[in-house]
């Protein structure tokens, strides 16, 4: 029996052959089309990048008992084949570690079930002789599925946290506030700390997490937890300068009639009719587009230092560079799950706002999160949503802001220009015989914004290095 479905992870990074096969060829670091088999001879064809991905190799062969055998081969550039031998050649011990390993799988990979494959699907390690795979495979024997499908599904909340004690200031990076959420929701829940909080419930905390959109935001993503009407209503709330009902305070209220500290009663109504902090930005761009002084606050000191209450949102600050509107926000607590996405949809209509009033279009829309939290009452939704919409997909690719690189072979040397995105040389070139070395340079030098970016990089000049070892001809990918 072979799943409609399967591969049940990453299955759109694979090569698909002959699903009715009892092959898999797992390439390691080396890219799938170099290991030239035919369609016929295997069922897939796929990369193991790191001992991290071994989870998803094996829930993906007990899902698939028709596969009997796996051909290793390719560059083990981070010894993940090496850990793939030791979980197969030694299994794991009572704690999910892979014998002679450092790869600890999740708990819901008991060893049973891991012995269970280790006695029927053979490992055969071709490293270094990929040229003998296809004449390897022809000699195997046919085997019957082992078993029924077996679906361990990807381990959840309770089964334990990914203590990084030293996380903060991490970065993501979306066009559009859905996927931004969506990223945001997979840090916290995979690496953010288990503690209390002063609301009474258990919750998951990152520090500092810095979120950068920049892209049309005009829609509502489908697995976000409220539609168009509940925005407006928030919208309401936020932009609205009364109290509303059960709210001690609005960000509206703060930010459009703000109140100077020591008013007097009689006089608070000629305050806030007079002190308009979003006015008062308008004013600053416009008279000095060079401005740093357009900013907004909503923290009272003398009040909020004491509330129970104060507001979650502290600060907002408004740039022009290049001619586009910028806007930067700061939260020093905020719900990740409840009130992000939210959040995010009624600062991107504050930034159109401002724009439009200062005669510029919208740059990025940048939030910090002092506190990135989820309940303990949201990490079941919040996981379903992970689950059915981030895991196992793939990067969405964008451009890195700050370039790009253009790669050659001349000679005995390899050479990488730095281009801004507009395609001017930026004089940065760097040129030698290490594709690792001239990486680690490029990085050093602060050239490159985005992972995506960085893996291709190092992916080009490691075939720019072999092309130029084996005199083959080399063009960029």
């Amino acid at each position: 029996m072979i799943l409609v479905t399967w591969p049940l992870f990453f299955g759109e990074n694979m090569e698909i052959g002959d699903l009715g096969s009892n092959v898999a060829i797992c390439t390691l670091w080396t890219e799938t089309r170099k290991i030239d088999v035919g369609k016929g001879k295997f069922a897939v064809k796929g990369n193991l990048y790191s001992g991290n991905g071994i989870k998803y190799l094996v829930r993906n062969l007990l899902a698939n008992p028709r596969i009997r055998y796996i051909i290793m081969c390719g560059n083990d550039r981070t010894k993940s084949g090496d850990d793939l031998s030791n979980l197969f050649g030694k299994g794991i011990d009572a704690n999910g570690r892979i014998l002679g390993s450092d790869v600890v799988l999740d708990p819901n990979l008991t060893p049973d079930v891991i012995e269970k494959m280790r006695r029927n699907v053979e490992l055969i390690d071709m490293r270094g002789k990929e040229d003998d795979i296809e004449e390897r495979i022809g000699g195997l024997d046919p085997k019957p599925p082992y078993s029924k499908p077996v679906i361990i599904e990807e381990c959840k909340e309770e089964c334990g946290d990914l203590e990084v004690p030293d996380v903060s200031g991490l970065r993501v990076e979306e066009a559009g506030i859905g996927r931004a959420w969506l990223n945001l929701l997979d840090l916290v829940m995979k690496f953010g700390e288990n503690k209390d909080s002063e609301h009474g419930l258990k919750q998951k905390e990152l520090l500092n997490v810095v979120s950068v959109i920049d892209g049309d935001d005009t829609g509502i993503a489908e697995w976000l937890p409220f539609e168009k009407p509940e925005l407006e209503k928030y919208f309401e709330t936020f932009f609205g300068t009364g109290s509303g009902k059960g709210l001690s305070y609005t960000y509206g209220k703060r930010l459009f009639q703000y109140i100077m500290p020591g008013t007097e009663p009689k006089w608070e109504s000629e305050a806030r009719a007079t002190f308009d902090q979003i006015k008062n930005a308008v004013q600053h761009l416009r008279l000095a587009p060079h401005t740093r002084r357009a900013a907004a606050f909503t923290w009272y000191v003398h009040e909020d230092s004491m509330s129970d209450s104060p507001p979650c949102l502290t600060q907002i600050t408004w740039s022009i560079k290049h001619g586009r509107l910028f806007e930067t926000a700061v939260f020093r607590s905020h719900d990740i799950f409840g009130g992000w996405p939210m959040n995010a949809y009624a600062l991107r209509q504050l930034q159109r706002m401002v724009a439009k009033d200062v005669g510029k279009e919208p740059g990025a829309l940048t939030i910090i999160s002092n506190s990135a939290h989820i309940y303990e009452n949201n990490f079941d939704h919040a996981s379903r949503i992970i689950k059915e919409h981030y895991s196992g997909k793939s990067m969405e690719l964008m451009e890195d802001r700050l370039g790009y690189f253009t790669i050659a072979v001349e000679g005995k040397q390899l050479v990488a220009k730095h281009h801004l995105p507009d395609g001017r040389e930026t004089g940065f070139v760097f040129r030698g015989k290490d594709a690792t070395a001239i990486f680690r340079r490029i990085v050093h030098e602060n050239l490159v914004s985005r992972l995506d970016h960085a893996a291709y990089l190092g992916k080009e000049l490691e075939r720019a290095e072999q092309a130029m070892k084996d005199g083959s001809k080399y063009v960029q990918g």
